[in-house]
């Protein structure tokens, strides 16, 4: 039977074999000088999180699906979208742009007050992400040590521990260097050498799922079957919308790419590493119902269920290895990104506007010559660690108060939807640059308020156990406002309702203000500096 000193030491042994491998990167980067193209390609993996390995089988089990629909969508764009792609590359590199917000902002008037916005959409958006990959390591310790996973005290949750890890150890992978100019070598050297492990475990998973007796025979596991197919499309458009809006996406995809022609190598080489990794996720959602479905198992822990329940602990625990790896390679890239987002957008523009702004006497020595300017490099350092430490706190209280009556498949469509309301703003930065900045943050506000009332609003109704009766009838009975049927689209799924009418909102509200407002924005103050 496996310990939990024994996991544990286990977990700590990988973490800090990525470490090693990041550090050897960094120190030794020609090593990898002529590998970089197929690297880059592998680190654009981290967008298999532990949703990957529990949600996307919960998804299968539901619905019968052969290949997640966010899957499906990212494909379409990498085999279709490639001139997009590059194009987004090229930009970036051209701004010298270090986060979405950084693109976003200095693509529309170098905009403070936008570059903000973003940043909040984003934090918004990637918290429900976060909490998933707390929530998922979580609940698979819990099963591989045979412990009671139901709610216990704060202090006593081991995802708490958790969180507090994988904040350790993004200080430690992405707090190294105070530039922010920088391409990560280490980091992405890291993220392609555990996508290596989180493949190898899920197909190993998916050969001994099919191997298993009393289920359905391997040509039955592996054909697909007709399932309810009324929330696919919403999902495949998330996925194409997923590598612009998901800030740790943005960071390995675009931020990181150092030549544009590398994305035509992650042309065939990622789409080909998605297929491959959700090859077994249908066979083991099959098999997993046939075993241990009547036996109340959750569909989300399958993966680690299967080989459990046939005495392979050795197997669960790579399985172990390979949720925690993609949990932490989300975390990590994530929580660095929006720290650097946070310090840039909200902490450094208050710190010069307010009254501890420094002032010109303060460069100033007393003998009326300029004294040299303050080393920031360990502040910076200091402020980006303390954002990583509140990005997983607060996904923590996220997965203690919410996130728990949740499937993971839930929480993760929640995230990426909340997170595509950024689309048309970065739709805007791409085609039409000379869109007013005040135009994007209307369209911005818009599209997030749609979602927060059509989808999050319902969430936290039905999270809550409070009566659920008017997302139906509407407020005060004004059902064409109700979330459930707001305008009579009643025949849609509610995530597809959310995503839909946000993006729509979210563009007609910058069209409209960007065209009848333009004389009102050129009579406003001067825009702030990003």
């Amino acid at each position: 039977m496996l310990t939990v000193t024994g996991v544990i030491v286990a977990a700590l042994v990988w973490l800090g074999l990525m470490f090693a491998v990041a550090v050897y990167g960094e120190r030794r980067p020609q090593v990898f000088a002529r590998r970089w193209p197929d690297i880059y390609a592998l680190s654009l993996a981290v967008y298999c999180t532990s949703w990957t390995f529990f949600g996307t089988v919960t998804q299968a089990a539901r619905y019968g699906w052969p290949l997640p629909p966010t899957f499906v969508g990212t494909i379409l764009l990498y085999v279709f979208g490639i001139g997009l792609l590059m194009r987004l590359v090229r930009l970036v590199r051209e701004t010298n742009s270090t986060s979405v917000a950084d693109f976003v902002a200095s693509r529309l008037g170098q905009d403070g007050w936008l570059a903000a916005a973003v940043t909040f959409v984003a934090v918004l958006g990637i918290v429900p992400y976060i909490a998933l990959q707390l929530k998922a390591v979580a609940m698979s310790f819990a099963l591989l040590v045979r412990d009671d996973a139901v709610q216990v005290p704060a202090w006593q949750d081991s995802a708490l521990y958790v969180a507090l890890a994988m904040g350790a150890f993004a200080m430690l992978f992405g707090t190294r260097s105070a530039s922010a100019a920088e391409h990560n070598r280490g980091l992405i050297l890291a993220m392609a050498f555990e996508a290596l492990l989180k493949l190898g475990a899920m197909l190993a998973i998916g050969i001994f799922a099919i191997g298993l007796p009393k289920v359905p025979q391997a040509t039955e596991l592996l054909r697909p079957q007709a399932g309810d197919l009324s929330g696919f499309a919403p999902l495949v458009l998330l996925g194409v919308l997923a590598m612009f809006t998901l800030p740790h996406q943005f960071h390995v995809g675009a931020v990181e790419c150092r030549d544009e022609r590398h994305v035509l190598r992650a042309r065939w080489l990622f789409p080909l590493y998605l297929l491959l990794i959700a090859l077994p996720i249908l066979p083991l959602a099959r098999a997993g119902d046939a075993l241990l479905g009547a036996r109340g198992v959750p569909s989300d822990l399958y993966v680690l269920a299967l080989p459990l329940s046939q005495g392979h602990e050795g197997l669960a625990l790579l399985a172990f290895l390979g949720g925690l790896s993609a949990g932490t390679g989300m975390v990590i890239v994530s929580t660095v990104t929006l720290s650097l987002m946070i310090g840039n957008h909200w902490l450094t523009p208050l710190w010069l506007r307010g009254p501890w702004a420094p002032t010109r006497e303060d460069h100033v020595s007393r003998k009326g010559k300029h004294a040299e300017a303050p080393d920031l490099r360990s502040a910076v350092l200091v402020q980006r660690r303390i954002g990583i430490l509140a990005i997983v706190l607060l996904a923590w209280g996220y997965s203690r108060l919410i996130a728990g009556n949740d499937a993971l498949a839930d929480v993760g469509a929640l995230s990426f939807s909340a997170l595509a309301s950024l689309a048309p703003a970065l739709g805007f930065a791409l085609w039409r640059p000379q869109t007013p900045p005040r135009a994007v943050l209307l369209g911005i506000a818009a599209a997030v308020a749609m979602w927060v009332w059509l989808l999050l609003v319902p969430v936290l109704v039905v999270a809550r156990g409070l009566d659920t009766d008017w997302l139906r009838t509407g407020p005060g009975g004004w059902s064409l406002f109700a979330p459930d049927a707001f305008f009579g689209l009643i025949g849609w799924s509610r995530l597809g309702r959310a995503v839909v009418l946000s993006l729509f909102a979210g563009v007609v509200v910058t069209w409209v203000a960007s065209t009848w407002g333009a004389a009102w924005w050129q009579a406003g103050p001067r825009r702030a500096g990003a």
